[in-house]
């Protein structure tokens, strides 16, 4: 779930990184960044220049990530510009490594992205097919050795 709300200050917010820049770049992806609580947000600050200008981002999981193509499709999330103020992207249940692609004209901006690490963290998924096999063979042993004494 996405909701671009002014703030939200509910929980134990914690800075992951911070993007900033000055005008008229080229579009393009940010370093990599990593996110592992299920919520988090992207805070974005804009000093628009000559009272022209906006700034576009989208959020591109680690998968769809391709270093010499964006199409906006492969992003999970976005704000499509003009952006000429401040404001908030909330995200909801996206874990796991991400990148921005900027797109900025005639304005400087700061993106900070930030998680509540009081939200619940990723579950890595590997672990459960471990888990399941010692609970199966926790119960198996039990299974026969109650067996065995009746």
């Amino acid at each position: 779930m996405i909701e671009i709300i002014a703030t939200n200050d509910i929980g134990n917010w914690v800075e992951v990184t911070r993007f900033t820049d000055d005008i008229w770049l080229l579009p393009d992806y940010t370093d990599s960044f990593l996110i592992d609580h299920d919520e988090w947000r992207i805070r974005w600050e804009v000093i628009s220049i000559f009272y022209i200008g906006d700034l576009s981002f989208w959020v591109v999981p680690q998968g769809n990530y391709h270093v010499s193509s964006f199409r906006t499709n492969m992003s999970i999330a976005g704000v499509n510009g003009p952006i000429t103020t401040n404001g908030t992207l909330n995200m909801d249940g996206d874990t796991g490594t991400f990148y921005l692609f900027i797109d900025t004209s005639a304005s400087k901006y700061t993106l900070i992205v930030e998680q509540n690490i009081d939200s619940i963290p990723e579950f890595p998924s590997w672990i459960i097919l471990p888990l399941f096999l010692v609970a199966s063979l926790v119960l198996i042993v039990i299974k026969k050795r109650l067996t065995k004494t009746s």
